[in-house]
């Protein structure tokens, strides 16, 4: 969400490792859990719906960028479906493990593709294994993915000087943070809890930043001056704010 307070299933498939420059200095059973998981990820990018099944405890839970809950079945159910070059992960990086005791945590950012027709749509993922060391070997016990909000809509085509009309401040709730807007350098900018990032124009009265995936729509009143905004979030919740400078 804005500085406000599809189905790649989790399967794991890596076009690539992880590169060795992004990889932090590991102990010995990290480096193991780091190996069986890949060995999971080169098994489901085979279709080795078997093989990959024997690194997946039984009750592992499975949890998408959607908030649905699968089971290792179901899971499976989709390693069966999809072609390899149905969806892949691409380019895995920013690797953070985490180890207590016989349980490991392995976080990273990867970027995902997933065809529909002749449209490529790309999603930047960060996802969460939780691995446990049984009987000397590692099991994925849990994997959650979410999706990070990176906004790939287009600019639309507008006169800078329109932007005028749009700075002031604006109050989110009372007494609570304020949304500065300025006009510089032909550009469009909110400043936020000390982050400052453009506005980029989507339609009438209607901007985007880059890191978000809802839209912020300016109200005018009948003489046509701005007085506030909606910001309209991806699950169609509204935020109104008031323009009070």
């Amino acid at each position: 969400m804005r500085h406000f307070t599809c189905l790649l299933v989790g399967l794991g498939l890596f076009a690539s490792t992880i590169p060795a420059t992004d990889l932090p200095k590991l102990a010995p059973a990290e480096q193991e859990a780091l190996n069986a998981s890949q060995a999971r990820r080169d098994a489901t990018n085979r279709g080795d719906a078997k093989t990959a099944a024997r690194y997946v405890s039984d009750d592992c839970l499975f949890t998408t960028e959607e908030g649905n809950l699968e089971t290792k079945s179901q899971w499976l159910g989709h390693i069966g479906r999809l072609s390899a070059a149905y969806d892949r992960l691409e380019n895995p990086r920013e690797l953070v493990v985490r180890m207590h005791g016989n349980t490991i945590v392995i976080n990273f950012r990867v970027t995902a593709h997933e065809q529909f027709g002749d449209t490529d749509i790309i999603s930047e993922q960060r996802r969460t294994e939780t691995w446990i060391k049984q009987k000397g070997a590692w099991l994925l016990i849990a994997m959650q993915w979410d999706n990070v909000p990176v906004n790939y809509r287009k600019r639309a085509d507008v006169d800078p000087k329109i932007y005028l009309d749009y700075a002031g401040q604006y109050e989110l709730r009372p007494k609570g943070e304020l949304d500065t807007v300025s006009v510089k350098d032909g550009k469009l900018w909110t400043e936020l809890d000390g982050k400052i990032q453009e506005y980029l124009p989507a339609g009438s009265d209607t901007f985007f930043v880059k890191n978000d995936l809802g839209s912020v729509t300016f109200s005018r009143d009948a003489q046509g001056l701005v007085t506030g905004y909606t910001y309209l979030r991806p699950d169609g919740q509204e935020i109104h704010a008031k323009k009070i400078k």
